[in-house]
């Protein structure tokens, strides 16, 4: 049965946020889902800003890969 909480992050790497994520859902009793990008960002950190700069600049907005729980209906659900 899916848990009361939900907690979704987005990391560009593994790092603390994805720790933090984790470390807040199982001290919430929360599922968490990650959120990746369609396409990947670079790998080498100055180009990565970059092209963040630029998209937040732009106000381009990444495609994601859709998500495993169904946010409308968890958020139904929990909401009653």
């Amino acid at each position: 049965m899916p848990k009361k909480m939900l907690v979704v992050c987005y990391s560009w790497a593994n790092g603390n946020t994805v720790k933090i994520a984790e470390q807040l859902a199982d001290a919430c009793d929360a599922d968490i889902e990650r959120i990746e990008t369609v396409e990947p960002y670079p790998e080498d950190y100055d180009e990565t800003v970059e092209q963040g700069r630029r998209e937040v600049d732009e106000g381009f907005e990444p495609e994601i890969e859709p998500l495993e729980h169904d946010v409308d209906a968890w958020i139904a659900r929990v909401s009653k």
